[in-house]
């Protein structure tokens, strides 16, 4: 599971890290999952954000181990 906040307007999203980190694992045939919250900072606030947040990494840890 990959998270990823969209914060830096100085940087463009497809030079960020992670897409590089998608870009290999799909190479590398490997399957993951990934969500995208636009325009937050590394707090993630606002909304029911971080809610949605930690209700998906607690499904995925469910599903998955």
């Amino acid at each position: 599971m990959l998270k990823i906040l969209k914060f830096d307007e100085e940087v463009h999203f497809q030079n960020a890290v992670a897409v590089a980190l998608q870009e290999a694992l799909i190479k590398a045939n490997k399957q993951f999952q990934s969500f995208y919250y636009p325009n937050k900072n590394h707090s993630i606030t606002g909304g029911n954000t971080r809610y949605h947040l930690y209700q998906m990494m607690t499904n995925f840890l469910l599903k998955n181990l």
